[in-house]
């Protein structure tokens, strides 16, 4: 049986008379990721709360553990990327706990076990932003607790809700998704320019994603960086030498099995006779709907073909 994804909330604290987190926590319980069903529980607001999560991994492995609190003050969400060592509470907990400049462990601040660098988190709903500082109260104390309790690389991180959000529950299921999806590897992706045009190269059919067009590149190999996974790549596939010149920007995709950081690239053909050996067409286009393009390979041709008409 595949290891449940964890997903906690809180319960009213404060003059809140409702707690978005324990709200949306509770709606996912059942729901399914990635293969992977989700278990809802809502925390007290109090130290019990604060270490149910610790005693729970006592006895399960989670998939991927979620912790959700409300920002009151918050316009956009927040994926908080740090634990501080530190309890300072401007109110008291419902407890009547009232904590203040204490140190949770004296150990030091802890980090959340996720990537969101392999996340494309500006394509992510309702523009989450990235943060360090997941506040001195229940939040911080939870996901500290938490952290210090997982001893793998079981994905973990907090994910403070505002008061009023678009689709609070889109973005969850999107994290959880995040979460669970494999690695990103990094793939270099070659714009070559010329007389105002980029190259597409159509996928030979003994390839995978035959006839879909894309730029050509390939993985990185140990030690190389974009330029030189370019080089080496379009020098294997086409047989031509090139330069390159600026970096275009980076797209992440999920094929399903695999999920890829593309680095794009200008590139300038300094010599070399073209021959084709994973392709078995190519094309100099203008725009981006010339050909059908393989995953964000369109949004990519878009973005160069913007780029050569501004410098026109």
């Amino acid at each position: 049986m595949a290891k449940p994804i964890l997903v906690t909330g809180f319960e009213p604290f404060g003059a809140h008379l409702v707690n978005v987190s324990g709200q949306i926590a509770s709606e996912l319980h059942g729901y399914e990721v990635r293969g992977h069903k989700i278990e809802s529980h809502i925390l007290s607001v109090d130290y019990e709360g604060s270490i149910l999560t610790s005693n729970l991994l006592e006895e399960t492995n989670f998939a991927a553990i979620i912790h959700l609190g409300l920002a009151e003050n918050s316009c956009n969400p927040r994926i908080e990327i740090r634990a501080k060592d530190i309890l300072d509470f401007r109110i008291p907990d419902n407890s009547g706990r009232q904590i203040m400049n204490t140190h949770i462990s004296g150990d030091g601040d802890l980090f959340s076990t996720i990537k969101p660098e392999d996340w494309d988190v500006s394509a992510m709903i309702d523009s989450p932003t990235i943060s360090q500082d997941a506040g001195e109260y229940l939040c911080n104390e939870t996901l500290y607790r938490t952290l210090m309790k997982i001893n793998d690389q079981t994905p973990c991180f907090f994910l403070h809700l505002p008061l009023h959000q678009n689709d609070a529950k889109g973005l969850v299921l999107q994290c959880i998704d995040r979460m669970l999806r494999p690695p990103c590897i990094d793939v270099g992706a070659g714009a070559i320019i010329r007389d105002g045009k980029f190259l597409a190269a159509r996928r030979a059919p003994s390839e995978k994603h035959a006839g879909w067009w894309e730029f050509p590149g390939g993985k990185f190999e140990e030690g190389e960086d974009a330029s030189q996974c370019l080089i080496r790549e379009i020098n294997e596939e086409l047989e031509l030498d090139v330069s390159t010149g600026d970096s275009i920007g980076e797209w992440i995709f999920d094929h399903g099995d695999v999920v890829v950081r593309l680095h794009v690239m200008e590139c300038f053909v300094l010599g070399g006779t073209l021959k084709l050996h994973v392709h078995d067409e190519i094309k100099w286009c203008k725009g981006p709907d010339e050909v059908d393009w393989l995953g964000p390979d369109r949004d990519i041709a878009a973005a160069i073909s913007a780029r050569l008409q501004h410098h026109l």
